[in-house]
């Protein structure tokens, strides 16, 4: 929907917003009440001005302490001083050697600060340069303590120090700056002063202001004796620096000053005497302006007097002959309005000519109707496009024969339809198959009244045969991917699947549309969801291919186990798109291994470890026992007569025999202990960590006992008997897991020996 602005409301708008802003003001010119907001505008004015001023001067003193008093020779002339303070030959010479570098430069910086002073660290003076140079009479001054307290303060905090101090009967504005050498010992104190007057000339020089200062001699008395603690003290040329000041414009004169103080009403007289900023509309010789008082501090931060200004002011009046000449400006501007408005209408025939030019130019389709469903517009590629004259268009009992059914939208169907209707037509032109596409927006004011229609024609002819050449596409990659034997899944950057094959779902049962667009494993966990562990994550940073062996999770909760590949695929740019992941159920292949290698390593008549298992698990064992020093034990076992039993009793009542001889062993130790069958009739337990203490190398008393419960209980014709040989590591003995085993065989061995021999 497109919405509308009318270009002569928004002028009528403004032409009267012009003409109410100029009535307003002529209101504002006579109306009294604006002196008050006069007042007060000047009153900020007075007290902005001092505190900027007084800103600008200390931000000019300490940018002159820094260029001119922290430059390394001064600095060392400086740190000598100090050291010479007891030899006035030294310091005499110290301070003519101050006074020649500092001359050229203080010629410069005397137009602003004309008097400079610079104290050794004990508080004395040294060098005294401005109006009054140093005579060379004396070697040091003693400081004055009761007019530098600004002195004192930067001596006990060496800190710097500023305010207001009499000398001379001079008020100055002073700046203390302590010095600091290179080694960060404290070795003098530099003064910067500039006189009052000049920080009031700068601050009333742009504003017409007068001032005078009032100094107090006592503090707080009746106002009735004001004229005895209060004087006047007049601002003397002797203060400024430039000849060509005119200072009795800036002062105000004795009689001003009387007639000021005589029109203070007794509230601003107790301002004045408590020493508190005030403004009043005052008349100095027959000018209206504003009296404003500003306090002023003196360098221990006490108010010791003030600066009363005065500032002219305008009172803005209009008088009959002023009235008739508005009236008239008036006049003359409803006139110009007028002019303007006929003007405007003319430049808006000019801009709808320059649209219709515009709209021209465009190679495509564009036509205008009307809020009735007429047409009043068209650019001429439209007229080209359904081969009709312009006039035709317009008539409204022939545009009917002309127009194709997909213009014939109502504005009515368009305002249902949102504001906007596309349509699609492979008819809009006789002898042409092409397909168009035709926009229509309905165009609407501001606020809710239509306005027209404005639509355009379309050629999408090759976007539709692209669009059917990518569907195509599309169509063959889902066949090809769904007919592959593997699982495959596509990630984005964001690691979301933007597409998943048919195998995928067979190999773990969820859902396709779960799936997509979901986080990586949003639906099931592969274990390794951390940046660090991540394979889908590594291969975005490396860009290399990744192939992982991960443990998952079908939709019946079964461990299925995969041989997961990730390959990045980049676009024509060789920027990286995204992640292609290929999937294999690898279950049943990892269960046969894990079979296999159950075979390799155990006995399968009785489900214990075989020579090699025992090998396999006892070595870590063996190793734990050599860097802990913890007990490790072997026991050798022979089943005594196997042969026989296997010769009379045949093969099947041996086999039996051994096995029931491998759940005693399992009773008889602990599950951390290490079985294994090493032989038809051996059999070898390894014991990690364990108490036990050897008494007997060839007795085991828990297995003895076990085996004559078992000889008690079992009806046989035979009895178990076995031989065993218990051998404990020793670290200077065995070196190896196998020659504790042969230790403990040795021992079996001659019980075998004495046995037969017997």
């Amino acid at each position: 929907m497109l919405k509308a602005k009318r270009f002569y409301s928004f002028d009528f708008v403004f032409f009267i917003a012009i003409v109410s802003l100029i009535v307003s003001t002529f209101f504002l010119m006579v109306d009294d009440g604006n002196q008050q907001q006069q007042r007060n505008l000047t009153e900020r004015t007075v007290y902005r001005s001092f505190v900027s001023t007084l800103a600008q001067v200390k931000s000019n003193a300490t940018l002159l302490f820094e260029l001119q008093y922290t430059y390394g020779p001064i600095l060392s002339l400086l740190d000598d001083a100090n050291k010479a303070i007891n030899s006035p030959e030294n310091l005499q010479l110290i301070q003519q050697q101050l006074q020649e570098k500092l001359q050229s430069q203080f010629r410069v910086s005397s137009k602003i600060f004309p008097s400079q002073k610079i104290y050794l660290n004990n508080g004395d003076l040294l060098l005294n340069i401005g109006k009054y140079f140093y005579d060379g009479k004396k070697v040091a001054e003693k400081k004055g303590t009761e007019l530098n307290g600004g002195l004192e303060k930067v001596l006990k905090r060496l800190k710097p120090s500023f305010g207001l101090s009499l000398e001379n009967g001079r008020y100055l504005y002073r700046y203390f700056f302590p010095v600091f050498n290179a080694s960060n010992e404290f070795i003098a104190i530099i003064e910067i002063a500039i006189p009052l007057a000049n920080v009031q000339y700068i601050s009333s020089n742009a504003s017409n202001m007068k001032s005078q200062y009032l100094l107090a001699k006592r503090p707080l008395l009746a106002s009735a004796q004001k004229n005895r603690f209060y004087q006047e003290t007049e601002f003397s040329s002797s203060f400024f620096v430039n000849k060509h000041i005119n200072l009795i414009e800036a002062n105000l004169s004795e009689t001003d000053l009387d007639e000021l103080k005589n029109s203070l009403s007794p509230i601003e007289e107790s301002k004045l005497m408590q020493l508190k900023q005030f403004s009043i509309s005052a008349q100095v010789a027959g000018q209206d302006g504003v009296a404003v008082f500003m306090p002023i501090n003196d360098v221990y931060g006490y108010n010791v007097g003030g600066v009363l200004s005065f500032i002219p002011t305008t009172k803005w009046y209009v008088s009959s002959t002023e009235f008739n000449t508005i009236s008239v400006m008036l006049m003359l501007m409803l006139v110009l309005v007028l002019l303007y408005a006929m003007r405007k209408s003319a430049a808006i025939y000019r801009m709808k000519l320059s649209y219709q030019q515009c709209l021209d130019v465009l190679p495509f389709p564009i036509f205008l109707k009307d809020n009735n469903d007429q047409y009043f517009g068209a650019n001429k590629a439209f007229y080209d496009f359904l081969k009709v004259s312009k006039k035709q268009l317009l008539d409204v009992d022939q545009n009917s024969e002309h127009e194709p059914d997909a213009l014939k939208i109502s504005i009515a169907e368009i305002n249902e339809a949102g504001g906007c209707i596309e349509i699609e037509s492979d008819n809009l032109k006789k002898d042409d198959n092409s397909i168009y596409k035709v926009s229509h927006y309905e165009v609407v004011q501001q606020g809710t009244t239509r306005h027209g229609v404005i639509g355009y024609i379309e050629d999408v002819s090759h976007y539709k045969l692209l669009n059917d050449s990518l569907k195509s596409s599309l169509f063959d990659q889902t066949e090809f991917m769904d007919i592959l034997p593997l699982g495959v899944r596509i990630f984005n950057l964001e690691g979301r699947a933007t597409y998943i094959n048919k195998m995928f779902k067979s190999l773990n049962g969820f859902n396709v549309n779960d799936l997509l667009n979901a986080d990586c494993e949003a639906i099931f966990n592969c274990l390794e969801c951390h940046n660090n562990v991540c394979s889908l994550h590594k291969n975005k940073i490396s860009k290399l291919n990744q192939r992982v062996e991960v443990i998952k999770y079908n939709v019946e909760g079964e461990a299925k186990t995969y041989e997961v590949t990730y390959y990045p695929y980049y676009s024509i740019n060789k920027n990286i798109q995204g992640i292609i992941e290929l999937t294999r159920d690898i279950t049943i292949h990892k269960s046969l291994l894990d079979q296999n290698h159950s075979l390799i390593l155990t006995d399968q008549l009785t489900g214990a470890l075989n020579y090699r298992g025992l090998m396999s698990a006892g070595e870590n064992y063996f190793r734990l026992a050599q860097r802990a020093k913890k007990a490790y034990f072997v026991l050798y076992v022979n089943v005594v007569e196997l042969e026989n039993i296997n010769a009379m009793q045949g093969k099947q009542e041996s086999e039996q025999l051994l096995i029931l001889f491998t759940d005693i062993l399992k009773k008889t130790f602990r599950e951390t202990d290490i079985i294994a069958r090493t032989g038809d009739d051996e059999f070898i337990v390894l014991m990690n960590d364990s108490e036990y203490e050897i008494v007997d190398n060839t007795k085991f008393v828990r297995l003895d006992e076990n085996v004559k419960k078992f000889n008690s209980t079992m009806n046989k014709a035979y009895r178990l008997v076995i031989d065993t040989g218990i051998v404990e590591y020793n670290a200077g003995s065995h070196s190896s897991l196998s020659s504790l085993i042969k230790n403990a065989e040795q021992l079996v061995y001659e019980l075998r020996l004495k046995r037969s021999l017997n």
